[in-house]
């Protein structure tokens, strides 16, 4: 699809001096803008820019005073391997990278880190916060839950939601392995996308009201909801039905602000729970990345079925986008360039030029 490209920075720039015509610190305003170009240079649209202008946890939730510009944390309990913070409502997406970042320093210090946080909002894509950790030699893990979105196996109606996971594993080569899922057939980012340039969605990743398989990308609005990794039960939707579960458990019950269910009304609120440990507690750590190279590269070489040209690794894909864009630029969608329009006339803040 011929698309308008954008240099990284400038949309990067345009995201900092956005918020923080909202009242967002010069800081967390600049951390916000790396999460989510993070995620469109990782080819991961439906958590990019394209939420700044629409989505409740950015400039709407700012504008609305859903979203504290200044965020505020709180922490309720510490220890040398462990915290439980409240992130008093601010930006996911500056509040979550300061989580993992504590994470990784009780990790490099004790061994092992891990932190929950309550009252957060939107934090874009969890792969980023597992990819801090796996940049630094160590292992790491981050989950979100969110607001009910979706179905438990064999029900119709929404408890849970798109709930995502990520792990990262640092590799000889320096390219980790890197896995960020949702625990739904899809995060709910990719309906967005298919309404945003017109497009169906393929059958199994939502049902109607009535539990019946939808292509329609408004479902969701209109009363349907995403279904679990596995689509239906006989294709094992209970396994992603129990991942989403998990998540919950780990994130918003662990943090006490509670399952995703209990946020109806205020689908912005979000817990998280991120985890980093050292490699060195288990095995030297040189040997374990070599070895982790060897097995990535022994999967990446399997035999592909009739019409896939090769068998990608979780984390291989958005190696090769990020390569491409950050060479290239980053394309946006005319919506999405329209929307961001409006947004700069609104604040001031200039629209930077596509590429030529």
């Amino acid at each position: 699809m011929d698309r308008p490209r954008f240099r990284a920075a400038d949309l990067h720039a345009f995201i900092a001096g956005v918020l923080g015509s909202h009242g967002v610190p010069a800081e967390d305003a600049r951390q916000a803008a790396d999460v989510l170009i993070y995620a469109d240079l990782a080819g991961i649209e439906s958590h990019g820019i394209a939420h700044l202008a629409t989505h409740r946890a950015y400039v709407p939730g700012l504008k609305s005073g859903d979203v504290n510009p200044r965020e505020t944390v709180l922490v309720l309990r510490e220890s040398p391997v462990s915290a439980a913070w409240d992130a008093g409502g601010g930006m996911g997406v500056a509040v979550a990278p300061r989580a993992m970042g504590a994470c990784i320093a009780k990790a490099e210090s004790a061994g092992i880190g891990m932190i929950t946080v309550a009252n957060g909002r939107h934090f874009g894509a969890a792969g980023y916060y597992a990819k801090m950790a796996a940049n630094r030699g160590l292992i790491g893990m981050a989950m979100c839950n969110a607001g009910p979105r979706g179905v438990a196996a064999g029900g119709v109606e929404p408890v849970l939601g798109t709930n995502p996971i990520a792990i990262g594993v640092p590799s000889a080569s320096g390219e980790p392995f890197l896995l960020d899922m949702a625990t739904t057939a899809v995060a709910a980012g990719k309906l967005e996308i298919a309404r945003r340039v017109g497009r169906s969605i393929p059958e199994g990743w939502a049902i109607d009201a009535g539990g019946r398989d939808s292509t329609d990308p408004q479902v969701t609005e209109r009363g349907g909801s995403l279904l679990p990794l596995g689509s239906r039960l006989a294709t094992s939707s209970y396994k992603g039905s129990g991942l989403g579960m998990a998540v919950d458990m780990f994130t918003g019950l662990l943090s006490g602000q509670g399952a995703g269910y209990t946020n109806s009304g205020m689908r912005a609120r979000n817990a998280f729970w991120f985890a980093a440990w050292r490699i060195d507690l288990f095995r030297d750590p040189g040997e374990f990345m070599a070895d982790v190279e060897a097995f990535i590269a022994r999967v990446g070489t399997t035999r592909p079925e009739p019409g896939v040209e090769r068998v990608l690794v979780a984390g291989e894909k958005e190696a090769i986008a990020r390569a491409d864009r950050e060479a290239n630029g980053i394309p946006l969608e005319p919506p999405t360039v329209a929307e961001l329009r409006e947004l700069a006339a609104e604040t001031g803040i200039a629209l930077p030029a596509p590429i030529s």
